[in-house]
């Protein structure tokens, strides 16, 4: 066989792909034999039937196999394949021949070497439709005998050759009526007359009919909608009247169905009665449910638009068949794998009829109370997965139910529910049931059916392979999305919202048991999903509600701290809810009542729920400024004295605390709370910032003594969730009613900003700290492996190694695969590629890479967070030395994962389109010049040098400096680095593109003059004398971007000119 698939080969030749044969082998009985003339068809098709034969013995080995499968593919290019196919379709081949034999024929077909023309396609179509017609396809006239296998394929080579290799319907019009009349004969005529339609429906489909051009799709879809009529006559005829009761029969007829549904209107099957039928099968045979239910997705996911114009009743009539077996669906304990998939299927059908047909259904109230009652019953299913399904039905049954008034349109009274919707006494408590996030304890609100808990857990066995937790995520989406399309209608608002007063009085005050928590998490859950959509609109019984609500959820016990912990998730959540409050005049109470639960979670609670408490207080400090502007003081003055109790999360809480105070929208009002709160801080920082700008200092501190690293490390946090969270308003006339604006632009104290930042002080004041700690921890803890940290000696660098080149295990975790980086249980254990050495107390090294990790991170995310604080920094009398000396430094000596923390955390942030925002194009401009030219080579050396050094042989044996060894694992992690550290230098050069060109050197502005200068230098766009086009490399002339101009009072359209 070997040397037969060398010596035969295809060649090019004058008259295109030619066959030339050097000799060929066959397989036979395991032996080689010669061949003499392969041009030969019987010979070809002899050679055919010996690979066939190979690839269907079981003994045959693989090697074997596949090259016996090789040649059968080759053969289809072969200029005597379909006469050789020919040979093989006869009864005295093999079946297995026969099927390639088949097969070979509906390929050369489908690709165009039978061209209708053709004298030998003539001969194909007679042979073909003379198999069917006279029953030769069997060499006893009983096509029983004919394995199924061997008829699918000989349907499809026949239905192929009728698409394109005859003009059919009008190139052989005897083909249909001979078929249909052949196949009254018996129940396997009938079966193959249905199969070829099935496949002609298939192939009109295909990619390949694209070939033949659109002309030839449209007129057999046209023969076959003009004739369906009389295929549907045919159908019912073999299935009903002649075959009853034939299984191969009946199957066939179904997936004729579901191909003709991309065919054919589904008005054309509802006047022949196939939806009728094919609901008889769906309650009577189990064997073809799950075809049947395909075939009614397939019919009913499309628009119907026009079937509902054309046939209103047929299709009500269908409707209402279906939804009277979704009344079926029903499980219980003895509920069987099939019976599932069946009900599983119905809410697929139903959901996507929904999504197809949304403006067909907002013009029927009757289809909608149809489709809710459906909705309804499925939401009562006991499985999540048939519950995601009926959550996704019901936002489109609701916003068709209440649609949402037009903006633009006349006022209109809001809608009312309709009758069959029952928000607070069916659709709510369904609603809790789904929201449950296990089996759920007693159910009171209306009967489940009979063994509901056995059910839902046989059901999750089922759905095994699905990600029920992703699921039960999902199906939480849906009820948000459920309680926004409730939203126009203010009466079904108040009814949710008083079912709510009813329920979690109950689920949040229960006893404490095994199943209090489920019930808890239940109705937290369905509250926070309503939360976000009442506004001030939905009327004040609404607004009372939600008031009512928010002071039951704050007296509710907690009877454990997981109790506790998913209570100040769902306050962190209810921010706007309090603001909706204040604007109807009812939110300062309740903000205080949250603050006051939140600040003695903070003072009494343990570590954890310490921490979710403050996030909860930074969450509705920025989601509800009109519910803390008058109780802002007495929020600070409660918040200040818990600063010191709380050293490891005070950052949290300065957070909160400067986040609360921009609802005051007042320039000096923040300004002194920023300095009230932050002053205290800041004279901490500049002996400790002066201490520890040594590098020796900082390494003895990490090897000895560890609180005043840890003490910076503290103090960045509070200055970086300063600088990020202290913003200006963005409308322009509350800027100026607040005292944010900048009159005079130009003057020597804010030289180029626009609008002051209450932090500016304070990041003045911290900026020359941070800049010496940031230019002292990269020379005393190099990363990279190549450099020794500078003032130290041998002794005390060789301790450090252990801290510098193994990465701390969250480090270590972002540089692992997405996979295991979602990991996030406690028990993972993450491989230390370089362990601690022997004698050494892991704990404390574990610690110190900790403590090194985090420091680092927040001195970049404080630098990024400070340049947007531009009055206080861009306007630095000392920021070009800074940026020279320390800030642009940073990337020398880094491992390639702090270079991508480097140009993430600062300069993404800084270069991004909402950067510098408040400076003028000068400045920006300025800015830009001094830092780019330094910042871009300097990025993209530090990452080739990573590639170079990951491009060498045995990089493994290269020993860094100190005599380090990059063991494998090292190199995995330098690998993955220099990939990720890549990819966000290409983003920030991207970026840099796509927000504009950046200008020539100039000097950086540090006073007016200085701007004034810059400006000058700068072409403007009200500079008549702009610069000449510039050419590119592919010769076209391209003009430099304008730019707006620099005055104060109209900001840059883009932050990069």
């Amino acid at each position: 066989l070997k040397r037969f698939y060398d010596q035969g080969e295809i060649a090019e030749g004058r008259g295109g792909r030619r066959w030339r044969a050097r000799g060929a082998s066959g397989v036979r009985d395991g032996r080689l034999r010669r061949v003499a003339n392969m041009e030969d068809p019987g010979v070809l098709a002899e050679q055919l039937s010996e690979a066939i034969r190979v690839i269907g013995e079981p003994q045959t080995a693989p090697a074997l196999r596949r090259q016996a499968n090789e040649f059968v593919l080759l053969i289809r290019e072969h200029p005597s394949a379909v006469a050789a196919a020919l040979r093989l379709t006869a009864p005295a081949a093999s079946p297995l021949a026969r099927f390639f034999a088949f097969r070979l024929l509906a390929v050369a077909a489908s690709e165009g070497r039978l061209p209708p023309q053709d004298p030998r396609t003539a001969e194909v179509r007679a042979l073909l439709l003379d198999m069917f017609v006279n029953s030769t396809l069997s060499a006893s006239g009983n096509l029983q005998e004919v394995p199924s296998f061997v008829c699918e394929k000989y349907t499809q080579a026949l239905a192929n050759v009728a698409v394109y290799s005859s003009e059919w319907p009008a190139g052989w019009p005897q083909l249909q009526q001979q078929l249909l009349e052949a196949g009254r004969g018996s129940r396997v005529h009938a079966t193959l007359a249905l199969n070829f339609f099935r496949n002609i429906s298939e192939a009109i489909q295909s990619d390949e009919i694209s070939r033949l051009g659109t002309p030839r799709r449209k007129a057999l879809q046209a023969h076959l909608r003009d004739t369906s009529q009389e295929l549907f006559q045919f159908l019912a005829m073999a299935v009903v009247s002649l075959f009853p009761g034939a299984p191969e029969l009946e199957r066939s007829a179904v997936l004729l169905v579901t191909e003709l549904a991309s065919v054919l209107p589904l008005r054309a099957f509802l006047a022949a009665d196939v939806d009728s039928w094919l609901r008889a099968k769906l309650l009577g045979d189990a064997a073809v449910r799950g075809a049947v239910l395909e075939a009614f997705t397939e019919l009913l996911a499309k628009d119907a638009a026009k079937d509902f114009k054309d046939a209103p009743e047929r299709m009500m009539q269908l409707l209402a068949g279906i939804c009277e077996l979704i009344v079926h669906c029903q499980g219980g304990p003895s509920l069987t794998a099939d019976e599932y998939e069946v009900h599983r299927g119905m809410s697929v059908l139903v959901r996507d009829f929904l999504e197809y047909n949304k403006p067909s259904v907002e013009r029927r109230p009757e289809l909608q109370a149809l489709l809710h009652g459906a909705a309804a019953n499925f939401l009562r299913y006991p499985s999540v997965c048939v519950q995601l399904e009926a959550t996704s039905m019901l936002p489109h049954l609701l916003r068709a139910s209440l649609p949402e008034p037009s903006k633009t349109g006349p006022k209109v009274e809001p809608p009312s529910p309709p009758a069959w919707l029952r928000v607070k006494e069916e659709l709510m408590p369904l609603l809790f049931l789904c929201a449950h996030r296990r089996v759920p304890p007693t159910f009171d609100y209306f009967a489940l059916p009979a063994g509901y808990l056995q059910a839902l857990v046989a059901t999750s066995e089922l759905d095994a392979e699905e990600d029920l937790p992703g699921v039960q995520m999902a199906i939480k989406g849906r009820l948000r999305e459920t309680m926004a399309a409730l939203m126009p209608s203010p009466a079904a608002t108040l009814a949710a919202l008083q079912f709510l007063q009813e329920l979690l009085p109950r689920a949040l005050g229960a006893a404490p048991d095994s199943s209090t928590f489920l019930t808890y998490e239940a109705a937290l859950s369905l509250f926070e999903c309503l939360v976000p959509y009442v506004k001030a609109k939905s009327g004040p019984q609404a607004l009372e509600s939600l008031r009512a609500l928010l002071s039951i959820t704050l007296q509710a016990p907690a009877h454990s701290p997981e109790h506790e912990g998913r209570r100040l998730e769902f306050l962190g959540r209810a921010g706007g809810a309090l603001d909706e409050l204040a604007e109807g005049g009812a939110g300062g109470p309740e903000a205080i009542a949250l603050f006051q639960h939140v600040f003695k979670v903070v003072e009494s609670g343990h570590q954890e729920l310490r921490r979710k408490a403050l996030v909860c207080c930074v969450a509705v400090c920025k989601a509800a400024p009109r519910a803390i502007r008058p109780v802002l003081q007495a929020l600070v003055d409660t918040a200040v004295g818990l600063l010191k109790c709380i050293p490891e999360e005070q950052h949290i809480l300065c957070e909160a605390l400067v986040a609360a105070s921009t609802s005051a929208q007042n320039f000096d009002a923040q300004q002194g709370l920023i300095q009230n709160l932050l002053g205290p801080l800041v004279a901490q920082w500049t002996p400790l910032a002066e201490s520890l700008a040594a590098p020796g200092k900082l390494a003895s501190c990490l090897l000895g003594d560890r609180a005043e690293l840890a003490s910076a490390h503290s103090l960045l946090q509070c200055f970086w969730a300063c600088f990020r969270s202290s913003t200006v308003p963005s409308r322009p006339e509350v800027a100026a009613a607040g005292g944010f604006a900048i009159e005079n632009a130009g003057s020597a104290e804010f030289s180029g900003v626009t609008l002051r930042n209450p932090a500016a002080g304070i990041a003045a004041a911290v900026l020359p700290g941070l800049a010496a700690v940031f230019r002292a921890f990269h020379a005393a803890f190099p990363s990279d492996g190549t450099r020794q940290p500078a003032g130290l000696d041998q002794a005390s660098a060789a301790k450090l190694q252990t801290y510098l080149f193994g990465l701390d295990k969250e480090e270590v975790k972002a540089l692992t695969s997405s996979l295991d980086a979602k990991r996030n249980d406690e028990g993972d254990t993450w491989s230390d590629p370089l362990p601690p050495p022997p004698g050494e107390d892991a704990g404390r090294v574990l610690q110190g890479r900790q403590l090194v990790s985090g420091m680092r991170s927040t001195l970049y995310k404080c630098l990024g967070a400070a340049f947007g604080v531009q009055d206080g920094v861009l306007t630095h009398p000392e920021l070009a030395s800074m940026l020279n000396a320390s800030f642009l430094e940073g990337l020398e000596g880094a491992h390639p994962y702090h270079v991508e923390l480097q140009l993430r955390n600062i300069w993404l942030v800084t270069f991004a389109p909402s950067g510098l925002q408040t400076a003028s194009v000068a400045l920006r401009r300025s800015f830009a010049a001094a830092v780019l030219p330094r910042l871009l080579p300097a990025a993209a050396a530090a990452l080739q040098r990573s590639w170079q050094r990951l491009q060498q042989p045995d990089a493994s044996q290269h020993p860094a400096s100190g005599g380090f060894a990059w063991t494998p694992p090292l190199l995995a992690l330098l690998c993955t680095g220099t990939v990720m550290a890549s990819r966000t230098f290409v983003e920030l050069a991207a970026g840099l593109a796509m927000h504009g060109a950046v200008p020539g050197p100039s000097p950086l502005v540090t006073g007016a003059p200085a701007a004034a200068a810059a400006a000058a230098a700068l072409p403007s766009s009200s500079d008549p004398s702009d610069p000449k086009p510039r050419q590119v490399p592919n010769g076209r002339s391209q003009s430099p971007c304008r730019e707006p101009s620099s005055s104060s009072s109209s900001p840059a359209l883009w932050p990069w000119p």
